[in-house]
C-alpha cells in the first residue's frame, strides 16, 4: 500500500470509530496520519509499529462468517501499517481533509487545536454522536470566517476499544454510515477536496452512502433518538445494549419496554414542533423500531455512555439528553423523560469522579 497519487487524510479522534476508519482507509492506499492528544501518545504509537489493528467480531453473528469459524475460536485482527501520527500542534502542515471522530463533549476544543491548518479548500467529515456539535464550531470559530466544507455523517457501526489495547479497535457489529455534504452558507460550490473525501469513504467495505442532506437529517433524528434511550438508560443500570430486550412485561408493569414507549412518544413530540417538515418520518412507532433495531443489531455493546460513566469520564449526555431538553424548550414541549434522564447521568458523573 504505497498510497501513490493519494492526498493524506487525517484523523483526529483515535478512539473505537476513528480507529476503524483510519484503518479502512489505510488498506484501501490513502496516506493517514493520526492526531494524537499528547506526544506521549504519538510515542506509544510509534513504539508498538505506527500500526492500527481491527478485530472483526460481527462475523460472530454473520451466518456466513460464522461457518468459518470453529467453536471459541478467537477471530485474529486484521493489521494495517504505515499509518503516521502527530499532536495537533505538532507541525503548521496544512490540512486537506479531516476525519473528526471525537466524542462530542470534545470535538469543539479539539477542532479549535488545527482550526489554523484548514482553509476554505479544505473539507472536514463530522462523525460525532448527538446534535449541536457542527452548530457550535460554526458559531464559535467562523462567525467571522471562511470555513471548510462540511460533511456530517451517521455511523451505525458498533465499535469498542478496550483499555488494554490503545490502537486496536473491535467491530462489534456491521452497519451502515451515511454522508451528506453541510449546505455551505454561502451556497458555494464545495472545495475538490469534498469530492474526493466522498469518494475514499464512499468505496469503504463498511456499507457507506452519499445522500443529500435533506435525507440524511431525518437519519440524524433518529440515531440521536435511539442514543437519547439506549445510552443513559444502559449507563445508568451498568448493563449490555442486550439487556434492554430481554426485560418484558412484569405484574402488570409496562418495565423497560413502558419506559421507551414513553421515551419515543416524548421524542416524536418535539421532533414534531421542530421538524413538521419529516413528522410522517420521526414518528413515535416509527422512532421505537428504529430504536429496537438498534438495540437488536447492537445487542453486545456496551453504549459508550457507559463506557464513559465505567472510566470516570463526561459523557455526550449534553449533546443528546441535554440537546433534545433545549429543542423542547426552544418549541414549548415538556420533556420530563429526557430531563430526568439528564439530571440522573449528570449525578452518575459526578459520583463516579468522586
Amino acid at each position: 500500500m504505497s498510497g501513490s497519487g493519494l492526498s493524506r487524510i487525517h484523523i483526529l479522534g483515535a478512539g473505537a470509530v476513528g480507529l476503524l476508519f483510519a484503518a479502512h482507509l489505510r488498506q484501501a492506499g490513502h496516506p493517514i496520519t493520526l492526531l494524537l492528544r499528547t506526544q506521549a501518545a504519538v510515542d506509544r504509537f510509534e513504539r508498538q509499529g505506527c500500526r492500527i489493528s481491527v478485530v472483526n467480531d460481527w462475523m460472530r453473528a454473520n451466518p456466513a462468517r460464522s461457518r468459518l469459524l470453529a467453536p471459541g475460536e478467537p477471530i485474529a485482527p486484521c493489521a494495517v501499517d504505515d499509518i503516521q501520527a502527530e499532536t495537533p500542534a505538532g507541525t503548521h502542515a496544512a490540512i486537506g481533509k479531516l476525519i473528526l471522530a471525537t466524542k462530542a463533549q470534545d470535538t469543539l476544543r479539539a477542532f479549535a487545536d488545527v482550526r489554523s491548518r484548514l482553509d476554505a479548500q479544505s473539507t472536514v467529515v463530522m462523525l460525532q454522536n448527538g446534535m449541536g456539535a457542527f452548530e457550535a464550531i460554526q458559531r464559535e470559530l467562523y462567525a467571522h470566517a471562511a470555513a471548510p466544507a462540511f460533511i456530517v455523517g451517521t455511523n451505525a457501526h458498533g465499535c469498542l476499544r478496550r483499555a488494554s489495547d490503545e490502537f486496536s479497535t473491535h467491530h462489534t457489529a456491521m452497519g451502515t454510515c451515511r454522508l451528506a455534504l453541510r449546505p455551505a452558507v454561502a451556497g458555494s460550490a464545495p472545495p475538490d477536496s469534498a469530492l474526493e473525501l466522498l469518494t475514499a469513504l464512499g468505496a469503504l467495505p463498511l456499507d457507506v452512502a452519499v445522500v443529500n442532506w435533506s435525507d440524511l437529517q431525518p437519519l440524524l433524528l433518529l440515531k440521536l433518538a435511539a442514543n437519547a434511550i439506549i445510552n443513559p438508560a444502559t449507563a445508568l443500570a451498568g448493563c449490555h445494549n442486550r439487556s434492554m430486550r430481554l426485560l418484558k412485561h412484569t405484574d402488570g408493569h409496562a418495565g423497560i419496554q413502558g419506559f421507551v414507549a414513553l421515551a419515543c412518544a416524548e421524542i416524536a413530540a418535539i421532533y414534531a414542533r421542530a421538524h413538521p417538515h419529516l413528522h410522517a418520518e420521526l414518528s413515535a412507532q416509527a422512532i421505537e423500531e428504529y430504536v429496537a433495531h438498534i438495540i437488536d443489531v447492537t445487542a453486545q455493546n456496551r453504549s459508550s455512555m457507559l463506557q464513559d460513566v465505567a472510566g470516570g469520564r463526561p459523557t455526550e449526555v449534553e449533546w443528546i439528553n441535554g440537546y433534545l431538553v433545549r429543542l423542547g424548550q426552544q418549541h414549548g414541549v415538556p420533556t420530563p423523560v429526557n430531563a430526568a434522564l439528564y439530571g440522573l447521568v449528570k449525578l452518575k458523573e459526578s459520583t463516579a469522579r468522586e
